[in-house]
């Protein structure tokens, strides 16, 4: 009995024993396998949206199918929160992708306005789910979706306009109002500035540009852009921000200006103080000038003699800044300073390093239309003067000439000189200033003006009229000019100027790029070919690469493609320096300096010429590397284009995307004029059309001298 007991025992035990076994495995299959699912549906993820960036035809990848694999984690407790955060994740970066797809990868203006809609879905579930700002489980770390972030970073300016009521982001704001003047838009641009002033926003940058919009008056009363303005004057003479103060000269300048556009006047400038102080004097005193001037109707009064005095001051002290000495002395001399022939020799002197009075021959019409753009971001804006008051300053100069050159006054040879060269130095910036207004006759006629007083040659004359005649529209004119021998005649080896080896280079430039925008491949190959022999032959490397980028524009440059592998890892398109002023190629060894331009060109040379799924990844590359771009911004985009056959998708909509980051580096102006440049060069009449109509309403608005504050202020 004892023993049949013992065996009952035995059997009781082994049936708990399996009983245990059983529930344990399934205890460990409960824990075990949703995290095996969630882990794999993690990798599948991320790999195939890694495969957006890959070598690929244009059918998007199906990544929704990795959210399979998280459907039952999400459902159990121990892996349901991190399940369900990877599908939205997974979710938003898929819409995310698919938006810069349409932008990049398929470019197609449909295509992004239904990428966005999808977008801003997502935008809500996140919004309405886990809140997150980032995301970094499936890739590299991205921020949650926001339709106006990337619209601003894929150039959609169809997005920005489209919902620009919705925008809170500030910078997205900014943006919204900056595309509305970029399309030509005005009244679209103001609407959106009125929308948000009843915000009525604390933050400096945001506050200044809607108030800068209104007061331009495009639409309505700029009173109400007059009235956001003092806000910020006194919030920056008075605070400081964690010992960060900013000054708060522009925004006075914006002030004054904008009350005189208001019929109104300004309140007093903070007297003492405690934070900021009262920087941009030159833009603040040649605005002073100009208002006392347009108020005295040719009339010496107290305040046009006043503002007079305060110009001399700036004169007579320390260096200025680039191109403030000469504009300040036209102002001055303008508008009827009493000075004799030593004043103004003393005057239009350099001080200290600072630069020469007359801009750089070599200049061609895109350093023209950037108007010595300083290069850092919060650097002052040069001043800027009508081309009118330096013409009246040039004959004013010319009189006093002829009083030197009178028997009675007798002969002062230092003296005459002086008078000589800042003569021609201010009917060169009579030039530069009328071109930019679009003064096509009375430009060229100051460009021979300048050319007969600075004694240029051949090659110098014929740069500064074609400068002249390309930023006013007329292109086969300025190509015209141009028909000379770009090598220097022994004859002309006369001066400084003349013999600058820089100048011959910049006429061959120049020539191959009109020859590029007129469809005259052949000659712009050989114009390319000689500048970059003249720039090699006087060692400037900017020059050189300026050459090397229009072969590469016209695939006269040759480069083999490079593997998925450099794209992958960021070494086919590397960066030069060009958006930062500190990059070390600006110094040192010349060769290490053109090999890293040659280096970065065929990247781009290699990648056009690549099969269409590595092209399709090359551009993908350049939307990581972006901000880089050239100061010669039409050829690089007639080389960005390249990266896009007609059969790939929209150019224009390619363009808008590789260019966002850079739109930020140049004027509005330059940024339009390049398009249409690069519009032209691939042979497309119509964007080339657009783009030309929209650079002749920004220069509009940026040449009217009662708005001159306000455009440099939004960097039209």
């Amino acid at each position: 009995m004892g023993a049949t007991r013992q065996k009952q025992l035995s059997k009781a035990q082994t049936i708990a024993l399996a009983s245990v076994a059983v529930l344990g495995t399934g205890a460990a299959a409960f824990v075990t396998v949703p995290e095996i699912m969630l882990a794999h549906g993690t990798r599948e993820a991320k790999a195939c949206l890694a495969s957006y960036e890959a070598p690929r035809g244009p059918e998007l990848p199906a990544c929704r199918k990795s959210i399979e694999w998280m459907l039952l984690p999400a459902r159990l407790p121990l892996t349901a929160n991190r399940a369900r955060y990877r599908a939205e994740e997974l979710n938003a970066r898929i819409a995310l992708a698919n938006y810069v797809d349409a932008a990049v990868g398929s470019p197609s203006a449909e295509g992004l306005a239904k990428a966005a809609e999808a977008l801003d879905l997502e935008a809500a579930v996140v919004k309405d789910g886990s809140q997150r700002v980032a995301f970094d489980e499936l890739g590299r770390s991205a921020g949650a979706p926001d339709v106006g972030r990337e619209a601003d970073a894929v150039g959609d300016r169809r997005t920005l306009l489209g919902r620009g009521e919705m925008w809170l982001d500030f910078r997205v704001r900014i943006a919204a109002m900056r595309a509305a003047l970029l399309e030509a838009d005005p009244k679209r641009a103001e609407a959106l500035a009125r929308r948000y002033a009843d915000y009525d926003p604390r933050d400096h940058d945001h506050r200044t540009a809607i108030a800068t919009v209104l007061c331009m008056g495009l639409g309505d009363d700029p009173k109400r852009g007059f009235e956001m303005l003092p806000f910020v004057q006194d919030d920056r003479a008075s605070r400081r921000y964690e010992g960060m103060t900013r000054d708060f000269g522009e925004v006075r300048a914006l002030l004054v200006a904008c009350a005189a556009r208001a019929g109104a006047s300004p309140p007093p400038m903070p007297d003492k103080p405690q934070a900021g102080g009262a920087d941009a004097v030159e833009q603040r005193a040649l605005l002073r000038l100009r208002l006392a001037t347009s108020h005295a109707n040719g009339e010496a009064t107290e305040p046009v003699q006043s503002a007079i005095a305060a110009a001399r001051s700036l004169l007579s002290s320390g260096p200025r800044g680039p191109g403030a000495r000469i504009a300040l002395l036209a102002a001055v001399i303008a508008a009827g300073a009493d000075l004799n022939a030593d004043e103004i020799a003393r005057l239009s002197r350099a001080r200290d390093d600072e630069d020469p009075l007359a801009a750089p021959i070599a200049w061609t019409a895109t350093e023209w239309l950037a108007e010595r753009r300083p290069e850092f971001g919060d650097a002052e804006p040069p001043p800027v003067v009508p081309g009118a008051a330096f013409v009246a300053a040039a004959r004013g100069v010319l009189g006093l000439e002829a009083k030197l050159r009178a028997p009675k006054e007798g002969s002062r040879g230092a003296t005459a000189e002086a008078l000589v060269a800042t003569r021609g130095a201010l009917w060169l910036e009579a030039a530069m200033a009328l071109a930019r207004e679009g003064d096509a006759v009375g430009g060229a006629n100051a460009a021979d003006e300048a050319a007969t007083a600075l004694g240029l040659g051949s090659h110098g004359r014929a740069l500064v009229r074609s400068n002249v005649f390309r930023l006013a529209g007329d292109r086969e004119k300025a190509f015209a000019e141009l028909a000379v021998d770009d090598a220097p005649a022994k004859d002309e080896l006369k001066g400084k100027i003349a013999s600058d080896p820089r100048i011959p280079a910049a006429v061959a430039l120049q020539r191959a790029e009109l020859a590029m925008a007129l469809g005259k491949r052949e000659e712009a190959r050989t114009s390319a070919e000689r500048a970059e022999a003249r720039a090699e032959a006087c060692r400037d490397v900017l020059l050189a690469a300026r050459a090397r980028w229009q072969l590469a524009a016209l695939g006269a440059r040759t480069a083999p493609p490079p593997s998925w592998a450099d794209v992958e890892a960021g070494a086919a398109l590397t960066w030069i320096g060009f958006g930062n002023p500190l990059e070390p190629y600006r110094a040192g060894n010349a060769v290490a300096q053109s090999a890293r331009v040659a280096r970065a060109l065929d990247g781009w040379v290699g990648l056009a010429a690549a099969d269409p799924l590595l092209r399709r990844a090359g551009r993908w590359a350049a939307l990581r590397d972006r901000g880089d771009a050239p100061p010669w911004l039409g050829v690089h985009l007639a080389l960005a284009g390249r990266l896009l056959q007609p059969s790939e998708g929209d150019i224009e909509v390619w363009l808008d995307a590789v260019s966002a980051f850079d739109t930020r580096r140049f004027s509005l102006r330059s940024y339009a004029f390049a398009r249409a440049d690069a519009a032209r060069m691939r042979g497309d009449a119509e964007a080339a059309a657009r783009w030309e109509a929209r650079y002749r309403f920004l220069r509009g608005v940026a040449s009217d001298p009662t708005r001159i504050e306000l455009a440099r202020h939004l960097d039209l």
